[in-house]
């Protein structure tokens, strides 16, 4: 299953506050990251996110779950879409940005390539 592990002190309250919705674009792929729902304590939170490739949509969610240091960002097992490399690139730009947002954080597990800041 795709994820990034991210070994910090990550503020999920913070990182929901300022979490702007993601779009990508390529060869006519759209890929979107909109709605983050934050669990009431703070330890858990819900992206909605949406891959449309050659014409198939695959609706998820990507959650990020905290565990003392780290954070955990992979699909929502409770819904399945098919791996494919879109929904991969959502999971891998999800893990990046939140990483972007937490100082002194580094990866410390990930199956995935992360996008660079640029």
């Amino acid at each position: 299953m795709p994820h990034v592990v991210i070994a910090g002190r990550v503020d999920l309250t913070r990182y929901a506050r300022d979490f702007k919705a993601l779009v990508l674009r390529a060869d006519g792929d759209v890929l979107r990251a909109d709605a983050l729902y934050l669990e009431r304590s703070g330890r858990a939170a819900l992206i909605e996110a949406l891959a449309v490739e050659a014409g198939r949509k695959l609706p998820f969610y990507v959650k990020i779950s905290m565990h003392s240091e780290r954070a955990t960002v992979r699909i929502d097992p409770l819904t399945h879409p098919e791996r494919s490399e879109g929904v991969k690139r959502i999971v891998a730009a999800i893990g990046a940005d939140l990483l972007r947002h937490t100082p002194g954080a580094q990866i410390e597990v990930t199956n995935l390539v992360l996008p660079s800041a640029d």
